[in-house]
């Protein structure tokens, strides 16, 4: 079903809710709640100018909080993912250099990101085509079923306890050039999958179950694709 990701925290409950998402497509997700506020008593602001994201990780992030002029809280998704700060524009490093904390290049946390297998904004989850189970949300906590109801929770639930999920997003390792978004996997020059975001030799790659159970002769562009399940990732049996 339809899919925009967007990570929830709650400044004061019953309050103010603040959501977080790619700040190019902030204005449509505003856009969108809008249509839905209906006769609520609701204001819907793009506050992406007003505010940034930076991410504390490694080893003793969580000593961080609670961390005063900013909204900070351990990412819901995996713990090893680090601390994530909702700060004013312009004071999330000043106030994490107060605490001890050292800058360090977005590629490093990218890298981390990509070893975990964890998707990231509409780069590996296109907009109105991504498909929550084969993004890993169930086990990354972006799934309640206890509760609902939201776009595609009939698909969604079908395809889980049918066992419906082929493909899903995997860390890959990359031996060569990094492909770019989109480029084909393919196994014997049949098409298995596709290179999603990715640095360095890290990349996720949206690949067929199939495939990554006989992962040898991978290959995407001119470099050699190599799967990886993290431990959080929960695959079916594969069928006799």
């Amino acid at each position: 079903g339809p899919l925009a990701e967007a990570a929830v925290q709650a400044l004061k409950p019953g309050d103010v809710l603040l959501l977080e998402t790619e700040r190019e497509r902030a204005p449509a997700l505003a856009k969108k709640l809008s249509l839905y506020r209906l006769r609520s008593k609701v204001t819907v602001e793009d506050r992406s100018a007003a505010m940034e994201v930076v991410v504390a990780y490694g080893s003793g992030a969580d000593a961080l909080l609670p961390l005063d002029g900013a909204t900070a809280f351990v990412d819901p998704r995996l713990p090893e993912l680090g601390v994530r700060v909702l700060a004013p524009a312009g004071e999330a490093a000043t106030l994490l250099a107060a605490r001890g904390a050292v800058a360090a290049p977005v590629e490093a946390y990218e890298s981390l990101r990509l070893s975990l297998g964890v998707p990231d904004g509409s780069r590996d989850l296109p907009p109105e085509k991504a498909l929550l189970l084969e993004a890993g949300f169930d086990e990354l906590h972006g799934v309640d079923w206890q509760k609902g109801c939201y776009m595609g929770q009939e698909l969604t639930a079908r395809t889980k306890y049918r066992g419906l999920v082929k493909k899903r997003l995997f860390p890959v390792r990359v031996e060569g050039p990094l492909p770019a978004p989109g480029v084909p996997i393919e196994h014997n020059g049949q098409e298995v999958g596709e290179i999603r975001s990715g640095t360095g030799d890290r990349a996720l790659a949206l690949l067929r179950l199939d495939a990554v159970r006989a992962p040898d002769g991978l290959v995407a562009g001119g470099a050699r694709i190599r799967p990886e399940v993290p431990a959080w990732m929960h695959l079916p049996e594969a069928a006799e």
